[in-house]
């Protein structure tokens, strides 16, 4: 019998697929947006920027304008073990009060 999984998460997810683009000093990237909470969001990429690194992620909202959210990489699917067969991807920590990403959230909880 397995263990029963303990949501760890002290955050509603939203789930997304949204198109993206990042870059983390000379690493660019493209993937997409799986999901966004009110402190970050979860980035499916097979390019992984190191842990405590500074990225710019760039995607366009439900409207079509050009979002541009500045975070650090809080983990990558790298730090988990292997039998968890996660596709690839990283978590991206955005302060509180950037008023870009506050107003591209609340407008998928709106939508």
């Amino acid at each position: 019998m397995s263990e029963p999984k303990v949501e760890r998460r002290r955050l509603r997810r939203i789930l997304k697929r949204i198109p993206a683009a990042f870059e983390s000093g000379r690493l660019r990237g493209k993937g997409h947006i799986k999901n966004v909470s009110k402190e970050g969001l979860f980035l499916r990429t097979s390019v992984l920027p190191p842990v405590g690194d500074e990225v710019r992620v760039l995607f366009h909202d439900r409207t079509g304008s050009k979002v541009e959210v500045r975070g650090v990489v809080r983990w990558t699917t790298d730090q988990l073990p292997p039998a968890s067969k996660a596709k690839p991807g990283f978590g991206v920590y955005i302060a509180r009060g950037n008023d870009v990403f506050d107003d591209f959230f609340e407008q998928i909880l709106l939508g």
